[in-house]
């Protein structure tokens, strides 16, 4: 099924706030398959804070097997997955302060 630009927003919006991509099917959008979320998530270059989280714990394991050859490749894909997390983290603190201003 064809997802509309305005959905697809929504969506990536939701999975950068950390939402998972099987609770916005469940929750936000069951007329849509996993799918054809994942592909609107992972497609537009963005990423779910739960992936994030689960690629770096991956990273930092691969890290620790000390036959990993690349492991500079790993310190540079980690550093931009922290980046990734901590620039999100701001938005959303802006965001929360602005919607507290606005309550008062």
């Amino acid at each position: 099924m064809a997802i509309g630009e305005r959905d697809a927003e929504k969506i990536k919006t939701l999975a950068k706030e950390g939402k998972r991509i099987s609770r916005i099917v469940t929750e936000d959008y069951p007329e849509y398959d996993y799918w054809d979320v994942y592909s609107i998530v992972y497609g537009s270059g963005g990423q779910a804070g739960q992936g994030v989280k689960r690629k770096i714990t991956n990273r930092l394991n691969q890290l620790a097997s000390p036959k990993v050859p690349n492991k500079q490749d790993i310190i540079v894909e980690l550093d931009d997955l922290c980046c990734f997390l901590y620039d999100n983290y701001k938005k959303n603190q802006e965001k929360l302060n602005s919607i507290r201003k606005i309550l008062g």
